[in-house]
Parts: structure tokens; C-alpha cells; sequence
């Protein structure tokens, strides 16, 4: 036979496994071996637990059987006062019952023995009150089982004492001895557990009072157990009842000793006032010895059977190394021969686009799917990579750059024999769409292995985050620039309410003809175009608490293209033309119309100066829908919008000057000659407080801003008439005005005062709510923003805590939207702007006596 040739890590293995079956057979013959064991253990400690619990009822029925007997002859009116007939009794009771008790006592109500039987010299008169059981039936006045004693006989015993009572009184006990052997000799020497078991008897201390093997005894006549284990087992049964403990112990036979496992049981004796614990223990190999010839066979069956099992395993390792052999030659052949197909089949289905091109002959041997799919070419289209070149990079001086990178690379890869560097170009395909590829080189011999990487999405993700965070730049930036025209415009406001409201008190007072009167008007038309630039100001600071209605942007349009203000800007500019391409189904918006036809009139009013000659000025509207899809880039939630296109024909705007065209001051207008360099701040700013967005699209053509209203889907809002001063007068209604400033006092008072109301001033919150706990007042003209101490808010939310439905108008020059939000939830009326006429003061106020407040 031809010789085998053995592998080493086979063998190994082979061993391993059958070392493996041997530990997996050597476990199924233990596990009935063991459940053999298990329930021999078992029935021992079920054999033990039985005894036990037989011996422990019948303890407790002997001591119940002379609870009885005593109880029986205790109510004895003689033996209760103990007369002649009651000793008589005690003797008679006494022999009648010599084979289980050794003495009976009769004890008084201050435990003396009165009478004993039998009789015994120095006995009667004896004070045992201390004894502990006597103690326990004095307080209790039940019957109490003593502790064990040795007595003065010399044995050891056991007092029961029954309490007696005269006529309800208590009179003492009768009590009796009995021998702790007869309970002994009668309960637990017959328990019989084989020859190597033991019982033992403890009382309630845990003290071992009795066990059937010898050698136990102390000095002092008791009991100690060899088995500290067992004894702390007997104090836990004694709480909870019943126990089981498995421990060592040594065994001595044949003058060796051993040391065998051994099962204890433990039952609770329950006696009056007291109580033992039983314990039976034996060697578990004495319940073993049955099944030891059973474990000797099974342990021969064992071994029969790992025997038969090498021998198989062997000759079936000498047949696998038979097999293997013959298997890893037909693994060798078909290797080889399914190489090459694997390795084409693999480049085929790759996930990237790969080409592979012969680095000697320049040609283009394979493109896989996924390159034809991406780009379009096979190797028809491009079967040299200088047809490739030619297509994909249709200018000379780029593909003649990316020739003589090729070259470098080729040269590059050949001496370093690795992977090539990435690279990244922009290349055309076949339908003449251009994508962002980054290539991957890897030299296979004299194959170059391309892969290219479309990176066109991830260049466009890129570019819009960039974009996004310009954008976030440009909000904290008009923020910041916001912010400090915002602080301007309050202190210009209180400045201008003189300016703009006293003339319109000295009007009244001077006749139609007074020669003062037009430069009266004069001062107050200058000072309304002041408040107009602050007004645009605050739009920049957004500190403005503007009132939104729901309004149409087509009606809002209209109305501004009839103004006075866009007539006299279309006169100035005659060549220009204005245009209106509205929808007739756009939605509504809830917004500030005077702020929506301040963004308008900028946009239109930049458009005519953008023009230098004839031109057009197109103003269109349209519904919009935003999905989520587009919303990411649009930069604002999906949902309906009405759109706001103005459109010029002029030059556009220069490409260095659009990421500027919204911050405040910013202007490429001569200075002096038209605006403030506010216009399209204003323009951004309000977008913002109407959630919104603008952007704008400049060219050679023209230039269109587009402004984007969230839809409200709610009917318009008609516009009420301004009333007359007569319409607006008063019933002498109590007002108070708070405010920090002195004159806006004043003008307030005489406003109010003209409006024929009772007013008084105050200067600040806390003097308005000293004044509310003295003075009640019909409403409240309050200034949101005060110098030190309360706000306009902090004021009117302590009114209303103490003056419930505290009607109120908020009047400030500048404040943050959320404060005045938040006082016109409390119950606050109408929101007035400084500089306020007596027309506009004197509305809010009739509205809100009304109880007709825009917060309730």
C-alpha cells in the first residue's frame, strides 16, 4: 500500500476533535450517573425531614398532653387554696403519673413553693420567683416550658407551669418536673438514619441539649455540638422553621478518619414560651453506598465505548487523508482555471467605474457597466486613452495638460510599483454633460487599473453648505449692524415726538389764515420725514412691534402704485415704465402692510435709479409651493408662499457688490443726492420679521428681487378710515401716562387733555403702581422702554396682578418684538409708534376702552 504522507495540523485536529467526542461521550454517561446521585441525595434528606417532623410533633404532643393533665387538676378548689384535699390531690396525681413526671409543685401568687410531691426536706417555702420560666408565667399568666436543668437529683429536666387563677385572680401555678430522658429516650433514640447519622435537640439559645453520638458532654452536664455549622443552622430554623445545610465533617472508623459530606435536616419544636430545633444529619456516602456497583459498571460502559470511538476516528482519518489529497488537487486546477473569470467578473461588478488600459499599446482593453452607464463610452467610442483624452477633454490645452500628467504618472507608478496618488478633474461624457471624477491609479504589471470616483453631488452638497453659512454670516452680521442703528433710532424718536406732536396742538389753536401756520406745518412735515428715516432705522434694528394684519400682496401693490409718493417718483423719472404681471388666485399673507409697501417702494424706487434713460420696472406676484426637497436650499420651511418679484432692465448690480447690497449704509449712490443707504436693509429685515426671504438675481439684463411671504390662507383685512378729532373726544375718562420722559409726558397729557380726558403722569413703573394702589384709572399709556427699574412689561404684568383687566396702550420708539407680544397677551390694547399724532394716540385709546385690544 502506497505510504501515506501525514499532516501534521490535520493530526492536530483530528486529536482535537476526537478529544472533543471523548469529553461530549464522557458527558452523556456522567449526566444519568448524576441524576441517579441527585435523587439518592434526595430521598436521604426526604428520609431525614421525615424523621424529623415526626419527632418534633410528637415532642409537642407530649408537652400538650401534660398542658392537659395539669390543666385537668388545676381548677381543684383545694389545690387552688391548698388544703388538705388538694395535697391529697397533688400526691394522688402525682403517682398516678411517676412514669413521665418526677415531682409536682404547687407555687404561690409571689412564687413560693407551698406544697411539693414528693415531699422533700427544705423544699416548701423555697422563693423561686427568679427562675426564668416562673418569671415568664407571672408576667404572661400562660404556661411556660423552662429551659433544660440539671436538678438536684442529678438529671437532667424540664419544667412545665400552668398557670392558676381564683376566681379570676391570679394564685400562683402548678407546675412539673419531668426527666429530659424520658423525652429523650421516647422521641430521639429511636430515630435511626444508618450507622454513621446523628440527631441532635437544641434550645432556643442555639445550645446543643442533646445528640445521639457520644463524647458531647460539657463540664457543666450540657451538651456541645463538634459541628459549629450545625449550631448556627439551629439559631436560623429557630426563627424561620425548618432548614437544610450541606458541610463537612470528620468521621472516624477503623482508626482512620475522614472527612465526608453531610446533609442536615432541621425542624422547629414549638413549645409554650419556648422552643427547640431538631436536627437529623448523615455522610452523604452513607446514601451512596447502594449505587456504587451501578456507578463501576457504568464507568466500564464508558470506557468500552471511548475505545470503539479512537478506533473509528483513526480509520477515518486515514480515509479523509485520502480525500484531502485528491480534493486540494482539483482546488488547484479549478483555481487556475476560474482566476482569470473571477477577477474580470469582479472589475465588471464593481460599484465605481473602472477602465483598464494596456500601458505599452496606449489601448483601451476593458470598461466595466457601471463606467459605460456613468459616462457613456465603450471601447468603440475610446478605444486608445488618447481617444479618450480627445473626448473627454474637448480643449487642446487642457488635454494636452492632462497628456503629460498621464506620462508623469505612468512613470511615477512604474518606479514606486504601488497604487497612485488621487486626483480630481472635471471631465465631459459622452452626452456632453461635465462631472467632477477623482481618479485612482493602481499599475497591475502592464496594466493600468483606473477607477474613477463621481464626486459632482458631494461638490454640490459642499458648495450649498457654504453657501448657507455665507448667509448665516451675513444674519449675524446685519444683526450686529441692526443693532447699533436700533439704539440710534430710540434716542432720535424721543427727540423727534417734540418735533412732529406739538405742531399738531399749535394747529389747533391758530385760525386757517395765520400767517405762522405753514412753517408750523413745515416744521411738522420735516419732522414726519425724520421719523420716516427712524422708522427705517428701527426696520434695521427689527426692534419694531409691528401689528400684522391679513392682507393681500395684489391690494398692498395697488395701493402703493396710487401714492402719492410713487407718483411723484414715476414724474421724476418719465422714460420709465412701470408694469404689474399680478395673479389673480394669490394667497394671502399675515404681514405689516406699511412695512410690506416700505419694501416695495424701496425696490421700486432703486429700480429708477438703477435706469438711466428708457427702461422698465416690472412688479409680479405668484403662488409658490416649497417641498421639502427644495426647502434645504431655499432656506426656509417647505409650504405655500406668495412671491414678490421687482424686475429692472437696467445694467445690474456689480458681482463684488451683491454679498453687500442688504447691509445698512451701504450705498453706491452719490451721498447727498438720493437715499440713506437704508433701503434695502430695510428691504431684509422686515423678510425676516415676516419669516420670509428675499434674494436677488443680477445680470447685463437687469436685476429682480424676489420676496417670499409664508401663505396665511385667511380673508383680508379691510382697512378701517382715520378718524377726526371730534370723533375721537373722550367722557373725561381717567388715564394715566407712564414714561420716563418728561416731554413725552407733556405732549401725552395735553393730547389727552385736548381729547377731553382726565390724565396724570408718572415717571416710571414703580410710581405707576404707587399710584394704581391709591387712584383706580380707566387706562394706561405705557412706554415699553423706561431708564432704570421696571420696563413697559415687567409694569403692565404687576398692574394686571393687582388690578385685574388693567385696560393699557404700549407707546414706544423702540422695543423688542417678543416684549410687546408678551404685554398684549396680559390684556394690553393697541401698540402706538413715537413720534405719535393726537389722531393715532387718540384711536388706540378709543379702542381699547372699547375692550377692542388686539391682545385679548
Amino acid at each position: 500500500m502506497k505510504k501515506l504522507d501525514y499532516n501534521l495540523p490535520q493530526l492536530l485536529r483530528s486529536l482535537v476533535v476526537l478529544a472533543l467526542l471523548g469529553a461530549l461521550a464522557g458527558w452523556f454517561f456522567y449526566l444519568p450517573y448524576k441524576m441517579v446521585r441527585r435523587n439518592t441525595v434526595a430521598n436521604l434528606n426526604a428520609q431525614q425531614a421525615l424523621l424529623v417532623r415526626q419527632a418534633a410533633h410528637g415532642i409537642e404532643e407530649f408537652f400538650l398532653f401534660h398542658e392537659k393533665l395539669i390543666e385537668s387538676v388545676a381548677h381543684y378548689q383545694g389545690i387552688i387554696r391548698l388544703d388538705e384535699r388538694g395535697k391529697q390531690l397533688l400526691d394522688e396525681f402525682y403517682q398516678a403519673n411517676t412514669r413521665t413526671i418526677s415531682a409536682v409543685s404547687r407555687v404561690d401568687a409571689d412564687g413560693r413553693i407551698l406544697y411539693s410531691a414528693p415531699l422533700q426536706e427544705g423544699v416548701i417555702g423555697r422563693d423561686v420567683s427568679g427562675q426564668e420560666h416562673n418569671r415568664l408565667l407571672a408576667e404572661s399568666r400562660e404556661p411556660v416550658v423552662s429551659s433544660l436543668f440539671m436538678s438536684v437529683q442529678g438529671y437532667k429536666a424540664v419544667a412545665y407551669a400552668v398557670p392558676i387563677f381564683d376566681q379570676g385572680v391570679f394564685a400562683g401555678s402548678l407546675s412539673v418536673l419531668l426527666p429530659f430522658e424520658v423525652v429523650a429516650g421516647k422521641y430521639l433514640a429511636n430515630i435511626t438514619v444508618g450507622t454513621q447519622g446523628s440527631v441532635w435537640l437544641f434550645d432556643e439559645q442555639g445550645s446543643e441539649i442533646y445528640c445521639s453520638a457520644p463524647h458531647h458532654l460539657k463540664d457543666d452536664g450540657s451538651e456541645q455540638s463538634h459541628c459549629s455549622q450545625v449550631a448556627a443552622m439551629a439559631g436560623e430554623v429557630l426563627k424561620a422553621g425548618d432548614g437544610h445545610l450541606v458541610y463537612s465533617q470528620d468521621y472516624r472508623q477503623d482508626g482512620k478518619t475522614r472527612r465526608l459530606r453531610t446533609h442536615a435536616v432541621f425542624h422547629k419544636v414549638q413549645l409554650p414560651h419556648n422552643g427547640w430545633a431538631i436536627a437529623v444529619a448523615s455522610p452523604e456516602q452513607q446514601a451512596l453506598a447502594s449505587i456504587r456497583q451501578f456507578g463501576r459498571w457504568w464507568i466500564l460502559l464508558f470506557l468500552l465505548f471511548v475505545g470503539l470511538l479512537t478506533l473509528y476516528a483513526f480509520f477515518l482519518f486515514r480515509a479523509r487523508l485520502r480525500l484531502e489529497e485528491e480534493r486540494k488537487r482539483e482546488e488547484t486546477e479549478k483555481k487556475v482555471a476560474e482566476g482569470q473569470k473571477l477577477f474580470s467578473r469582479f472589475i465588471n461588478d464593481a460599484h465605481l467605474p473602472i477602465a483598464m488600459v494596456n500601458v505599452e499599446s496606449g489601448a483601451v482593453e476593458f470598461l466595466n457597466e457601471k463606467f459605460v452607464a456613468d459616462y457613456g463610452y465603450t471601447t468603440a467610442d475610446i478605444p486608445t486613452i488618447d481617444a479618450w483624452f480627445a473626448r473627454a477633454y474637448p480643449e487642446d490645452a487642457t488635454r494636452q495638460a492632462i497628456h503629460d500628467r498621464w506620462t508623469h504618472r505612468l512613470e511615477e507608478l512604474r518606479s514606486a510599483k504601488h497604487s497612485g496618488p488621487m486626483a480630481q478633474r472635471g471631465v465631459v461624457c459622452k452626452d456632453g454633460s461635465v462631472k467632477e471624477v477623482e481618479f485612482a491609479y493602481t499599475l497591475l504589471d502592464d496594466r493600468m487599473v483606473i477607477t474613477l470616483n463621481d464626486k459632482t453631488e458631494q461638490r454640490r452638497v459642499e458648495q450649498e453648505k457654504k453657501e448657507l453659512r455665507e448667509r448665516r454670516t451675513k444674519a449675524r452680521k446685519m444683526e450686529a449692524l441692526g443693532m447699533l442703528a436700533g439704539g440710534v433710532a430710540h434716542d432720535l424718536n424721543n427727540i423727534l415726538s417734540g418735533v412732529v406732536s406739538y405742531p399738531d396742538l399749535l394747529l389747533l389753536q391758530l385760525p386757517e389764515e395765520s400767517e405762522v401756520r405753514p412753517a408750523i406745518e413745515m416744521i411738522q412735515q420735516s419732522g414726519k420725514q425724520a421719523a420716516a428715516v427712524v422708522a427705517d432705522l428701527l426696520t434695521v434694528a427689527r426692534g419694531v412691534a409691528c401689528v400684522k394684519t391679513t392682507a393681500n400682496l395684489n391690494s398692498l401693490i395697488d395701493e402703493y402704485l396710487q401714492s402719492p409718493e410713487h407718483l411723484s417718483v414715476a414724474a421724476a423719472h418719465g422714460l420709465v415704465s412701470c408694469v404689474t404681471e399680478l395673479a389673480p388666485d394669490l394667497v394671502t399673507i399675515s404681514c405689516s402692510a406699511v412695512h410690506v409697501k416700505k419694501c416695495l417702494m424701496n425696490l421700486i424706487t432703486n429700480g429708477f435709479e438703477a435706469l438711466v434713460g428708457p427702461g422698465v420696472i416690472t412688479i409680479a406676484t405668484a403662488n409658490v409651493t416649497i417641498t421639502e426637497q427644495e426647502a434645504e436650499q431655499q432656506g426656509l420651511p417647505a409650504g405655500d408662499y406668495a412671491v414678490l418679484r421687482v424686475s429692472d432692465s437696467g445694467p445690474g448690480i456689480a458681482e463684488a457688490d451683491l454679498e453687500h447690497i442688504f447691509e445698512p449704509f451701504y450705498t453706491k449712490k452719490e451721498m447727498g443726492r438720493s437715499g440713506t443707504g437704508l433701503g434695502l436693509a430695510v428691504v431684509w429685515n422686515t423678510m425676516q420679521d415676516h419669516n420670509g426671504r428675499v434674494s436677488v438675481i443680477s445680470g447685463d439684463h437687469g436685476t429682480t428681487f424676489s420676496l417670499f411671504f409664508p401663505a396665511s390662507h385667511e380673508e383680508a383685512t379691510v382697512e378701517e378710515q382715520e378718524a377726526s378729532v371730534e370723533e375721537l373726544q373722550g367722557r373725561r375718562e381717567k388715564i394715566l401716562v407712564v414714561d420716563d420722559q418728561a416731554n413725552q409726558r407733556d405732549i401725552a397729557c395735553r393730547f389727552l387733555d385736548h381729547l377731553n380726558y382726565q390724565c396724570h403722569a408718572v415717571a416710571s413703573g414703580e410710581e405707576a403702581l404707587d399710584y394704581l394702589a391709591e387712584q383706580a384709572v380707566d387706562l394706561v399709556v405705557l412706554d415699553m422702554i423706561m431708564g432704570s427699574g421696571m420696563d413697559g412689561c415687567q409694569t403692565y404684568a404687576a398692574m394686571v396682578r393687582r388690578h385685574p383687566g388693567q385696560k393699557a396702550v404700549i407707546a414706544s420708539g423702540f422695543s423688542e418684538n417678543s416684549n410687546v407680544r408678551e404685554a398684549q397677551r396680559l390684556g394690553a390694547g393697541e401698540f402706538i409708534r413715537k413720534p405719535y399724532s393726537m389722531v393715532q394716540l387718540g384711536e388706540a385709546v378709543k379702542k381699547a376702552l372699547k375692550g377692542s385690544a388686539t391682545g385679548r
